[in-house]
């Protein structure tokens, strides 16, 4: 599945055969067709076990901040999110960049995955009085805005400035439900928290 992820990465799914898998993985045909009927199956076992994978992540992260208020659950979720991303940006770039060109069997799994903290952000809906108001969609698209943020930098070879969207994404997705200022806090309580647990970072502007 690796060598699937790596291959999709550098030259695109449409690229890529059950050849150059065999080649690169080191294995025989025989071997990849005892587990996948073809490259498609590889690459969904490789898109599903990452989006598991990142999902348990961001698990992990808001068990962890359980009793924390909203605001700081979602950016622990954010931070998690991103974390998962930089852990090994190859695949990520194969699975966020290059997922939606294998066509519709894995429409509905992609719309999932970038989709996956809308259900943490409606919560926001509580945190205002004026959540009812708020647009039915809002969720699903700060999300999506989220990941495609993310896609951009993967796109261009820019995983380093990965990092640096996280708070402008943390106050991004806020700001609809605890206004510019309280958001602009939490995002910087987040920086504060990351520096504690990795040690201070140069900050490079997106």
């Amino acid at each position: 599945m690796r060598a699937t992820g790596e291959l999709v990465a550098k030259r695109g799914y449409n690229d890529v055969s059950v050849e150059l898998i065999v080649k690169r993985a080191k294995v025989s045909f025989k071997t990849f067709y005892k587990h996948f009927a073809n490259k498609e199956e590889a690459f969904l076992a490789l898109f599903d076990t990452e989006m598991a994978a990142a999902r348990a992540r961001v698990d992990a992260a808001l068990a962890e901040e359980a009793k924390a208020p909203w605001p700081a659950q979602v950016a622990a979720a954010m931070r998690a999110l991103f974390e998962s991303i930089l852990a090994d940006p190859i695949i990520a770039k194969a699975c966020i960049v290059e997922a939606p060109t294998v066509g519709p069997v894995i429409a509905e799994r992609y719309d999932g995955a970038m989709k996956s903290l809308a259900p943490l952000l409606r919560r926001g809906r509580e945190e205002t009085a004026h959540g009812t108001e708020l647009p039915k969609t809002l969720e699903d698209t700060l999300a999506g805005s989220v990941l495609w943020s993310a896609y951009q930098r993967l796109i261009v070879g820019e995983v380093d400035r990965i990092e640096a969207l996280l708070p402008e994404a943390i106050i991004f997705v806020l700001r609809p439900y605890v206004g510019e200022k309280e958001a602009m806090s939490w995002a910087e309580a987040s920086r504060g928290q990351n520096e504690e647990k990795n040690g201070p970072k140069v900050s490079i502007a997106p």
